[in-house]
């Protein structure tokens, strides 16, 4: 296999232990200077022995705009990746990350009917009121972890809004998102069809049934009614729950974990951060941590021909890592790209990707930053470290696990 650049230059990209330190941003750079792709080999879930590593923003932007050439649905995101195009055989089969077109646009659409961003700013009332009880119940606080309980609790709580899960059972689903994320990072498609299969059940025997009698303003009501119609397949409806619950957790949750360790750990981030906020107000300095910090690191495509992308020959069924968390920081595109700077002009990043496959809810994620930053500004709101923060364990996520914080009184 032909690459650009010595293996022996470039850390293992299947193993977790590579971003345990932190993302190897020196790694991506190199891969960005270099022509062609980097083939990373593996025999896990590909089906010719590895994945091109895709690093440049310009190659990822291409990639995703073509979905005829570069398919999602042997799987979005490796290691759920070299997938069957059998339903009985593929328990993904329903989530929108792993479609194409046309199947994907009716799905998405129906969806973003509920969702879009003019839908989302509506949210602010609710989303605030999650917001003031969770600052309000750490108050009483001296020393906690920021993340179990402000960066997981939020957005757990805003997603189970949306969804119209009852408040009893937030927690549950919470535990079963975690479980999935975790049986991703083993490459053990079983096991993430056992949580999915769980919270299936959830949905058709609890949610769904109270849905269909009481239709109310939530992404449940919205998705079984368009079932219902036609307008899409039930096992759509309740994969689309599932894939809402797992990435507006888990993306939010390291947006609002990740931001504040920068924030704590860094004097000048903290300085560039509230004076941001002030002169620009805060969606630029949302829109600057979200580039810098790149919550799910990349996504996969499949070759669906012989075909050149890149200057990079790729051969069919070959695939493609597309790591939006080095393209966020691609000098092409980034002027002085290592450096957290609010006030550039440069704002199109790759946060959320592009083309189809543009996250949907990244609106609702970038509102509930908005707001913690917001009400804890109201409140001089002021921590410290008080411990090591503990990174994640993921090739996927850039992850946060512990957070520990003091109060500054």
């Amino acid at each position: 296999m032909t690459t650009g650049v010595e293996t022996t230059q470039i850390p293992d990209l299947t193993d977790p232990q590579t971003f345990a330190p932190g993302v190897p941003h020196e790694a991506f750079a190199r891969l960005r200077e270099t022509p062609g792709f980097h083939w990373q080999p593996t025999e896990i879930a590909t089906a010719n022995g590895g994945f091109w590593a895709v690093t440049r923003f310009a190659d990822i932007v291409e990639i995703e705009s073509n979905p005829a050439l570069f398919a999602s649905q042997p799987g979005g995101a490796w290691p759920s990746t070299n997938l069957s195009p059998d339903p009985a055989e593929n328990p993904l089969y329903n989530n929108l990350m792993m479609m194409d077109p046309p199947r994907h646009s009716s799905v998405r659409r129906v969806a973003a009917a509920a969702f879009g961003p003019r839908i989302v700013k509506n949210f602010d009332p609710w989303v605030r009121e999650i917001v003031v009880e969770v600052l309000e119940r750490i108050e009483r606080l001296d020393e906690f972890d920021y993340i179990l309980e402000v960066a997981q609790i939020i957005p757990s709580f805003v997603v189970a809004r949306v969804q119209g899960v009852p408040a009893a059972d937030r927690q549950w689903i919470v535990d079963q998102t975690l479980a999935a994320f975790e049986a991703m990072q083993t490459a053990d498609v079983n096991a993430v069809g056992e949580v999915l299969s769980r919270t299936f059940t959830y949905y058709r025997e609890k949610l769904v049934p109270e849905k269909l009698r009481n239709p109310q303003s939530d992404m449940t009501s919205v998705l079984i009614h368009a079932a219902e119609r036609g307008e899409i397949t039930e096992a759509e409806a309740y994969d689309f729950l599932n894939l809402l619950q797992a990435a507006g957790f888990e993306t939010t949750h390291t947006l609002i974990g990740q931001s504040m360790r920068m924030i704590l750990e860094s004097p000048e981030i903290a300085e560039k951060t509230f004076r941001g906020i002030q002169e620009l107000g805060p969606d630029k300095v949302i829109d600057e941590f979200l580039r810098y910090i790149t919550p799910a690191m990349f996504m996969s495509r499949t070759a669906t021909q012989d075909t050149v992308v890149g200057g990079q020959p790729v051969r069919k069924n070959d695939l493609l890592n597309l790591y939006f968390t080095a393209a966020n920081r691609d000098p092409a595109v980034f002027a002085n790209p290592d450096e957290f700077d609010p006030w550039r002009t440069e704002t199109a990043s790759l946060a959320f990707g592009s083309g189809p496959h543009r996250c949907i809810g990244n609106a609702l994620a970038k509102l509930e930053l908005r707001i913690l930053f917001e009400e804890m500004a109201k409140r001089d709101f002021r921590l410290r470290l008080n411990g090591a923060p503990q990174r994640g364990w993921s090739t996927f996520i850039n992850q946060i696990r512990s957070l520990p914080v003091a109060r500054v009184s």
